[in-house]
């Protein structure tokens, strides 16, 4: 008997990642009441579910041909371009 844990699965936290950074530009562009601390609230749960995510699928199941660690470090370049725009938008203030 497997006396683990139940988690989700690895494709169940990564879209949850993508949820919460959605959220995050919605939460970016309406600024609503508190929005200072929502919006980097849901950036650091996107951080940790889709980056987090996909370096922890990377490293439970590696791959002989390297497939995963690159994707891994695709998908954290993409998040670092993400974050920073989101960045550019919270610095440009309200249009």
């Amino acid at each position: 008997m497997n006396t683990s844990r139940p988690t989700l699965p690895y494709p169940a936290l990564m879209l949850l990642g993508n949820v919460a950074f959605i959220a995050s530009w919605i939460v970016i562009l309406k600024r609503p009441e508190g929005w200072q601390v929502v919006g980097p609230v849901l950036l650091l749960l996107f951080l940790g579910l889709r980056v987090g995510g996909v370096w922890k699928y990377a490293l439970n199941y590696p791959d002989p041909a390297g497939r995963t660690k690159r994707s891994a470090i695709l998908s954290t370049v993409l998040a670092a371009l993400a974050v920073g725009l989101w960045g550019y938008t919270w610095l440009s203030g309200p249009r």
